[in-house]
């Protein structure tokens, strides 16, 4: 009787489950870790891009304003291909 149970347990276990009928959940993909990244590349994105014009309307022309400058729109453009990044990762 045992041995029978065995056998039918390991049957089942080899039996495929809905191959190619799965549709992920949308819901689920975005997990709390996900929403948390994606939010604070956004913002720090956001936060580079707002300086980087203040500091170009404001700045002046002093060599450490350039810097800053320089350093914003490096940080922005980064971000922003952060985002693509986890954007095509979220969807492949």
């Amino acid at each position: 009787m045992e041995n029978q149970e065995l056998s039918l347990t390991r049957a089942r276990s080899y039996e495929p489950e809905h191959q190619g009928s799965h549709v992920p959940d949308r819901k689920s993909d975005l997990t709390p870790r996900f929403k948390l990244i994606f939010s604070t590349v956004a913002a720090l994105t956001v936060l580079a891009l707002i300086l980087n014009v203040l500091l170009a309307a404001f700045g002046g022309d002093s060599e450490q304003v350039k810097a800053a400058a320089e350093a914003c729109s490096t940080t922005y453009m980064m971000g922003f291909g952060a985002i693509v990044g986890l954007i095509g990762g979220k969807v492949a």
